[in-house]
């Protein structure tokens, strides 16, 4: 049976969120049950996913907006959309299907009581939408099958909190005390798997709709994105392989300890312990890294010939 999954995503900003999101759609392993979206401006990521389930063949998918701003603050206000690289790919509701009329929160609450123990919540973004999920429905942790999240670095020392829980490190340390079973996942463990330019090409040669979203996306991040890598990582798939195969990202058990000062600054203490809490990352081998890239290639091609 296909591995249910909800991905809780800032898609838009950096490249590899909507990568993640194009692989799971065409692998036959996952059947992803929900996206949302969080940190900034949600609804233009809302756009932005439902852009790539339409173009994908799975309109149906539900894809709902959730916080804009970290916990405690809530919805103050939505930050400027030049955060969102790649708008352009729906700068309107235009041919796009309807969002979902919850909030991200709620939805991920509804689902998961609806399917106990069934459900993955994986996130890629900050973990804002996955706190108030816990904090407002608070059997949501007992409900969901456990969250794999990308945020950190916990293959080597010295050990660092990434910017995904950096972005709302109380949300990560609400997660952390949960009792939900929580895998982390360095964001660094995928570097070694960027895309090659001739990867980047074939995609761009490959001249069909999926193909072309992807083109079009990693162009708008290039010219956007002041931070952005010759070409696209793959760091947000590591979720993904972990539950295609849990013998291809090396883990082990411990406890993660997300500590805030008063003045938010977000501090991560990881204890190695074969009965901890928490499954945390390991380093990935070049050689896993590069047949994990040439997988993503493989699915993405067969699927735009398909």
């Amino acid at each position: 049976m296909p591995i249910k999954i909800i991905i809780d995503t800032d898609i838009g900003e950096n490249i590899d969120d909507l990568l993640a999101v194009a692989f799971a759609l065409t692998s036959p392993e996952f059947e992803i049950v929900a996206i949302t979206t969080v940190n900034g401006d949600t609804p233009a990521r809302s756009r932005i996913a439902r852009r790539t389930t339409a173009t994908f063949r799975k309109p149906h998918t539900p894809v709902a907006a959730g916080y804009v701003d970290s916990m405690p603050h809530g919805d103050q206000g939505i930050v400027p959309e030049s955060s969102v690289t790649q708008g352009a790919l729906a700068p309107n509701e235009a041919d796009l299907p309807p969002p979902s009329p919850l909030r991200a929160d709620e939805l991920i609450a509804q689902l998961a009581a609806e399917q106990p123990g069934e459900i993955w919540l994986l996130t890629i973004g900050a973990m804002t939408n996955v706190g108030h999920a816990f904090v407002r429905y608070p059997e949501t942790a007992l409900n969901l099958r456990g969250v794999v999240s990308c945020g950190g670095r916990f293959a080597t020392p010295p050990v660092a909190i990434g910017w995904n829980l950096r972005y709302d490190p109380i949300a990560a340390a609400v997660t952390a005390c949960s009792g939900v079973d929580w895998t982390l996942l360095s964001e660094g463990m995928m570097d070694d798997a960027a895309l090659r330019e001739e990867d980047v090409e074939r995609i761009k040669d490959a001249g069909l709709p999926t193909t072309d979203l992807l083109a079009r996306a990693m162009e708008l991040w290039k010219k956007n994105k002041r931070d952005a890598t010759p070409t696209p990582r793959l760091n947000d798939l590591s979720v993904l392989f972990y539950l295609m195969n849990e013998e291809w990202i090396p883990v082990r058990r411990g406890r993660a300890i997300i500590a805030i000062s008063p003045d938010r600054i977000a501090e991560l203490w990881i204890e190695h312990d074969p009965a901890g809490p928490h499954t945390l990352g390991r380093s990935l081998d070049n050689q896993r890294a590069e047949w994990l890239r040439a997988l993503f290639m493989e699915r993405i091609l067969s699927a735009a010939a398909g």
